[in-house]
């Protein structure tokens, strides 16, 4: 077992690692972690594995917040493109919105830590209750998604019919945009384009496809200028008002950090039609305390001893390694959290005030172009050329999501849909009809 010593050293370079990596748009630290585990005996003591890779998580989870604010490139659990963070952007207002968004994943830290000592107890009777019913909530969660999305194109046309078709055109893209980037983590699961010894990484160039490539490609399409980015310190909220946000995105993040494939974004809607908040300052702190629990509990969930229940990239891949097994081992994570929030925190406000005051002077349209680049050159490396093919593909489906409005998520079909259709015995039945399999269809 580490001592207190060699934790707080393997948190510090884990945070350390994560910190020059996380402010690059559509980069995700389970990329780099998945590329460390094959190295890790070589480079560290197996046990010192989950507290580097905590380290590098929570650095993530706030770093991430940057491009989210600044370049529009971010994953499913950023619910906030095209929502207040680019409305703050717009206004000026890009430092305040990041501001937010930190003070959010400061909750969620708490909660989280605060909340520790329940886990213990609390997380194997919650387990044995749902364990039986996953597909059944899961397939819920899908048909809430189109049932909640609001038609936001309903009261344009002159007639009842042009309002008709444009109110549906969103939902039918909605739906187009679930069923092919579910077909196509489908086959995929089938037909790995990457060597069998990085198969880790075959959902990759899918995901940047879906959450990254699209944002910057428009960003580079848009007319629309950036302008001086205002960076007094200063923000529009209230206690009461990050409170209330905070009980939400804590929520939201448990949700999706305990049931498997629910993602932050998922949760955050869950939760947030069960606590009504609104407003822009909630929801970007909301989104902070959610997408923190969500990443960082997800892993934490594997540290707890009566429980190692496996979820998230993270948690599997620190699993495959290495399963932690005393209460010392849980609390020294506790204390890793801490740590690595601390720095992350402070690291990602300064940052972000870097950002706000050069982002005017590079170019908002080279800033994208250097984005997209980095992406491709990222995806070659990683999976090459059959890797540069699926983005290609999972980039269209996503532009689809943002040309029409309808909601990212649906491109989480991606991975819900293979799941889902494995839990309820139909996979088969849907590679035959693809004819990826012989089979008879009945």
């Amino acid at each position: 077992m580490l001592s207190p010593a060699e934790v707080i050293y393997w948190t510090l370079i884990g945070t350390g690692v994560s910190l020059l990596f996380s402010w690059i748009p559509g980069f995700h630290i389970f990329n780099i972690l998945a590329v460390i585990i094959l190295i890790a005996p070589a480079l560290m003591p197996i046990e010192a594995f989950p507290f580097f890779a905590i380290g590098a998580l929570v650095a993530f989870v706030y770093l991430n917040i940057l491009p989210s604010v600044y370049f529009s490139a971010a994953d499913d659990t950023l619910m906030f493109l095209y929502f207040p963070s680019q409305r703050y952007l717009s206004m000026g207002r890009g430092h305040e919105a990041a501001t937010l968004t930190i003070i959010g994943a400061v909750g969620g830290t708490l909660i989280l830590t605060a909340s520790s000592p329940i886990l213990i107890h609390i997380m194997p009777i919650v387990r044995n209750v749902f364990t039986p019913y996953l597909h059944v909530i899961l397939a819920g969660v899908v048909l809430f998604m189109f049932m909640s999305e609001w038609q936001k194109f309903g009261d344009v046309g002159k007639t009842r019919l042009e309002r008709f078709v444009n109110a549906w055109k969103q939902n039918l893209a909605g739906i187009f945009v679930f069923f092919s980037a579910g077909t196509l983590g489908f086959l995929l699961t089938y037909r790995q384009v990457v060597p069998a010894e990085i198969a880790y990484l075959n959902l990759t160039p899918m995901f940047i496809g879906f959450f990254a490539t699209p944002w910057v490609i428009l960003n580079l399409l848009a007319q629309a200028s950036i302008p001086e980015q205002k960076v007094d310190n200063s923000v529009a909220t209230s206690p009461r008002n990050i409170l209330r946000a905070y009980m939400g995105g804590g929520l939201g993040g448990y949700i999706a950090a305990f049931f498997p494939v629910i993602t932050g974004g998922m949760g955050a809607l869950i939760a947030g039609h069960l606590t009504a908040q609104r407003g822009d300052d909630m929801f970007l702190v909301n989104q902070g305390t959610n997408r923190f629990v969500y990443y960082v509990g997800a892993l934490f969930l594997l540290m707890v001893p009566t429980l190692h229940l496996t979820r998230g990239g993270a948690g599997w891949l620190v699993g495959s390694i290495y399963t932690p097994k005393t209460y010392t081992e849980y609390y020294m994570a506790v204390g890793a959290i801490l740590i690595a929030s601390g720095i992350s925190a402070v690291a990602t406000w300064f940052l972000s005030m870097v950002f706000a005051k050069s982002i005017n002077r590079i170019g908002y349209k080279r800033l994208s172009l250097i984005a997209l680049i980095m992406l491709i050159i990222l995806v070659y490396i990683l999976t090459g050329l059959p890797g540069l093919g699926v983005m290609a593909v999972s980039t269209a489906i996503g532009l689809v999501a943002a040309l029409y409005q309808t909601r990212r998520s649906y491109c989480l079909a991606g991975i819900i849909f293979p799941i889902l259709l494995n839990m309820t015995g139909l996979s088969d039945w849907y590679a035959a009809l693809l004819g990826l399999i012989q089979g008879v269809l009945t």
